[in-house]
């Protein structure tokens, strides 16, 4: 077997569309390689829980194992439940006899399926065969829910000898399983999970830089590896069932959280402890692999408010926490308080990676960084007013109009200029609010690929005001699911870059689009539509297209011309004063109606990822900021540009006729994959991030179909700072 490519047995040529397209699915949370480690691993990762001798005499004595055989595992069992009571008593015997000292008590194995605290959007889902029930500091239990994904230490799945080898639909369950505990368990490092069938095992690991998993054993044959997989998924030390224990929560009678706790690093480099703040539900990112961001509300010792930020970097990433030292004092921008790196590694949890398959691991550090809390994120607005000038002043600069504040650098870069020295990457960032030409460089070989510039910005601007305006009413209130919600929006956040550029390319250049997207919006934008939106829309349009004209403009030699957008970046600061034009007229429209004074109570509790919305007065029309960034985290749509040779659309506001997408040129690679819908989550959290820079070096890696990654520009503060879940 490839030691990092699950088997897939022979079958026939339907079975086998459905395995691979099963594995493009896993490929995309969890990358296209996920090593099978040797089998010394799983011998080796829990040799402290028990002793030999211990465990030969629990298998002597205590009549579960006889004849070099587990006497409840029946022998030709003709379905997988037959399965599940039989092992779930082994699991019970072995916790209570073998486990530490309270562990019959904090752990107990059941039978069933805790699909309560499952991510909303996965009602089918149908949850683990077994799971460990557990109580504890990191553990609560819904209410109605005896045993759901907020106590479960690990899960088990059963199945039959016959299914053992179809290792890519266990992956499949067994991230499903884990995707559901790390977003009910946010403080989790690192989940595990067990196959077992009649007569084999085999464990699961999965944390922020993927999977692996171990080859079968034969547990008759080896229960002292069998037992000690089930003391490590069943322990009550939480630091090695993969918890964070900085993070603690005390529970009433009914085991629901009534308060909680987070330990770390002071200003003054003492261990200092935050209470958290319970009413705010932490901001999560829902992807396995990845940055993992998870944001706390807290309060300090004098009541404060506070936000600790804990997320997971690769070694080719700038820390962030030496940006924010860089920023501290600076207007407009968040202030850091203290900030511990290198928290934890995944290479940690893996034991021996050296027998990887090249580009299979990628380690992944883990950072928490506390902060500063201002205001509600910009979803939070109450009135058309607060949107538009939020916005405003975070495509101006937040030094000059303070109505926000940029809170999220850990994407972000330094530079002096307009455009940056950083290649256009589609991997990079939130697939919805890409700029068409980040969408396009998965059609472009290394070799066109143009540096990122304020552009891909300015355009993903576009596309956070345009999800706003589709997707909430002017009080901030959201609007109802509608079909014409889900063949836009939601057609901007799948997996395939070359099915959303042709969404959006209809969306900027289709004339139906005016009529359209006026109707789907509640009413009470109609006083910003004509001048804002369609202006917005038109000067996207226009710039996309010319960028798009260019992007294989050559030199006299034959190569790629390096200063290709010259004719256009040379614009900026009037670029730069036709947007902010845009939003000024409107604003002194709302002012000058009364329009703007209208607003609406919301009932949301403000989110502990936040940018400010004060009221300060508007700036003048100023230059562009000097930081560029990638605009790709929950906060960056992306538009579709024109084919290179065609005449520019008009700029008037009307649409012209929609022409085709724009061809790919010979020798340009595309993929066919269709895009996934995304749902709304029970906890609050941004579309997926973006983060793949493990799979190859930035030059390098242009392979469809993408996998996640994140933004990458300091206007990825930008885009922390205009959170808007979907």
């Amino acid at each position: 077997m490839d030691s990092s490519t699950p088997s897939v047995y022979s079958v026939d040529s339907s079975t086998r569309e459905n395995l691979h397209r099963l594995r493009d699915m896993i490929s995309q949370d969890l990358g296209g390689n996920i090593p099978e480690t040797p089998s010394s691993w799983a011998e080796s990762i829990y040799k402290d829980l028990s002793t030999t001798a211990t465990i030969q005499n629990f298998l002597d004595a205590g009549g579960e194992y006889c004849n070099g055989r587990w006497t409840r595992i029946p022998e030709a069992p003709r379905i997988n439940s037959e399965l599940h009571r039989p092992i779930c008593r082994i699991i019970n015997s072995v916790i209570q006899r073998l486990g530490t000292s309270g562990a019959s008590n904090g752990r107990e194995a059941v039978v069933g399926e805790p699909t309560r605290g499952a991510t909303a959007g996965t009602e089918q889902y149908g949850g683990p065969d077994i799971a460990i029930k557990a109580t504890g500091p990191s553990f609560s239990i819904l209410k109605g829910a005896p045993t759901a994904f907020t106590n479960v230490a690990a899960c088990f799945d059963v199945r039959l000898d016959s299914e053992a080898d179809d290792v890519w639909s266990h992956l499949a369950r067994m991230s499903e399983h884990a995707k559901h505990i790390f977003f009910q368990q946010p403080n989790r490092f690192y989940v595990r999970s067990m196959l077992v069938t009649q007569n084999s095992t085999r464990l699961f690991h999965f944390d922020r830089s993927g999977a692996q998993y171990t080859p079968p054993f034969n547990f008759h044959e080896d229960p002292h590896t069998f037992i000690r997989l089930i003391l490590g998924l069943s322990t009550l030390d939480e630091r090695i069932l993969g918890l964070d224990d900085s993070i603690r929560w005390t529970t009433a009678a009914d085991g629901t959280k009534n308060g909680g706790t987070l330990r770390t690093i002071g200003p003054d480099y003492t261990i200092v402890t935050y209470e958290l703040v319970l009413d705010e539900e932490p901001f999560i990112r829902p992807t396995l692999r990845g940055r993992g961001t998870t944001c706390w509300a807290a309060k300090n010792s004098e009541g404060q408010r506070i936000i600790v930020k804990d997320y997971w970097v690769t070694d080719k990433c700038t820390s962030e926490f030496k940006l924010l030292e860089a920023v501290k004092g600076l207007r407009g921008i968040c202030q850091m308080i203290s900030y511990e790196s290198d928290r934890a590694q995944t290479q940690d949890f893996r034991g021996n990676i050296s027998s990887f398959k090249k580009g299979a691991f990628q380690n992944r550090a883990s950072v928490r960084i506390v902060m500063k809390a201002y205001g509600s994120t910009i979803e939070k607005f109450t009135s058309i007013e607060q949107v538009l000038a939020a916005l405003r002043g975070a495509i101006t600069d937040p030094k000059e109009d303070e109505r926000g504040v940029l809170i999220d650098l850990d994407m972000a870069f330094k530079t002096d200029e307009l455009v940056s020295k950083t290649l256009i990457d589609h991997k990079l960032g939130t697939r919805m609010f890409q700029s068409f030409m980040v969408l396009k460089s998965c059609e472009l070989s290394p070799e066109y690929l143009p540096p990122h510039d304020y552009l891909d910005d300015l355009e993903s601007f576009f596309w956070i005001f345009t999800y706003i305006l589709l997707t909430f009413k002017p009080n901030g209130n959201r609007m109802p699911r509608s079909s014409y919600l889900e063949s836009t929006v939601l057609a901007w956040t799948g997996d395939n870059t070359s099915i959303i550029c042709d969404h959006k390319w209809r969306f900027l250049n289709s004339p139906r689009t005016i009529t359209e997207a006026r109707q789907a919006i509640d009413s009470g934008w109609h006083c910003i539509y004509d001048h804002l939106f369609l202006g917005f829309r038109a000067f996207t349009r226009e710039l996309s297209f010319a960028k798009d004209g260019l992007v294989y403009q050559e030199s006299s030699d034959g190569s790629p011309a390096p200063d290709r957008f010259a004719s256009i970046l040379d614009k900026a600061d009037h670029h730069y004063a036709r947007v902010i034009g845009l939003f000024d007229a409107s604003l002194e429209k709302l002012q000058k109606s009364g329009v703007a004074a209208v607003s609406a109570p919301k009932a949301d509790a403000p989110s502990c990822c936040s940018g400010s919305q004060s009221t300060t007065s508007d700036p003048v029309v100023s230059k562009p900021t000097s930081v560029v960034t990638s605009a790709t985290s929950l906060q960056d749509f992306q538009p579709v540009t024109s084919p290179g040779g065609r005449s520019p659309p008009p700029t008037n506001g009307k649409a012209a006729p929609c022409p085709d997408r724009p061809v790919t040129p010979p020798n340009q690679a595309t993929d066919h994959v269709e895009p996934a819908i995304s749902r709304s989550p029970k906890r609050r959290y941004d579309e997926v991030e973006l983060d793949d820079e493990e799979d190859a070096s930035f030059e390098s890696k242009r392979r469809c179909p993408p996998s996640r990654s994140a933004l990458r520009g300091i206007l990825a503060s930008v885009y922390g700072y205009c959170q808007a879940w979907l």
